[in-house]
């Protein structure tokens, strides 16, 4: 793996530069206390996290077919409004900012989600990422989403460099397989919804702990 000619690093946001997993874990064992009061809160997010987990895996192979049919547009407007009701809802992944600083002193960086653009844009805005991120490419900018190649091509393309001098981050299959597809490498964090055995198997470039570990990787090429 020579990951030396890189010129652009693409992000997902879910999970990979968002805690949007620690949201749900903590809405669910909030609603589940709830119910069932006599278990803490505390328990209850362990218990709920692996469930949350699955279930995240799930509703996406769900939305990849409703991308195969064009209804993924619809979900996607749906969320993207949910996040942005009042506010951006989700917190940052810690030191996020700090690693796309030091990144874009050295490459250019952008996004790709399957998300909607305006809960992207919230997104951006409420963390102060304008001066970082310069290219987003949101499910409204293309006909397919991940894992479909489409959104990798079509952001190497605006930023003018060929795939094999790209990276996708992110914390699903679909980023795997939306990047190996597209041409490009694929790192995969452990930071959010799938399961390292399930990332595992789709033979990452490069597994990290978190975002935050790839410029001390790329630093020791």
């Amino acid at each position: 793996m020579n990951m030396t000619n890189i010129r652009l690093i693409v992000f997902d946001v879910d999970g990979t530069l968002a805690e949007t997993d620690d949201y749900y874990v903590e809405k669910t064992a909030s609603i589940g206390h709830k119910i069932i009061p006599f278990v803490s809160e505390k328990n209850l997010k362990k218990i709920t996290r692996p469930v949350v987990m699955a279930g995240e895996t799930v509703l996406h192979g769900f939305y990849r077919l409703l991308d195969l049919v064009h209804l993924d547009k619809i979900i996607s407007k749906v969320h993207s409004k949910y996040s942005v009701e009042k506010e951006y809802k989700y917190k940052e992944v810690p030191g996020m900012r700090k690693t796309l600083k030091r990144l874009s002193e050295k490459y250019m960086l952008g996004i790709i989600t399957s998300g909607g653009r305006q809960s992207t844009e919230a997104f951006i805005k409420k963390f102060h990422l304008e001066k970082y991120i310069k290219i987003v490419i949101s499910s409204e900018d293309c006909t397919y989403i991940k894992p479909h190649p489409a959104p990798m091509l079509k952001i190497a393309e605006e930023a003018g460099v060929k795939p094999e001098n790209c990276i996708l981050v992110g914390d699903t299959i679909f980023d795997i397989l939306c990047a190996h597809r597209a041409g490009a490498y694929a790192v995969a964090v452990k930071s959010g919804f799938d399961s390292l055995q399930l990332l595992k198997l789709h033979k990452p470039d490069l597994i990290l702990d978190t975002v935050n570990d790839l410029p001390k990787h790329l630093e020791n090429l």
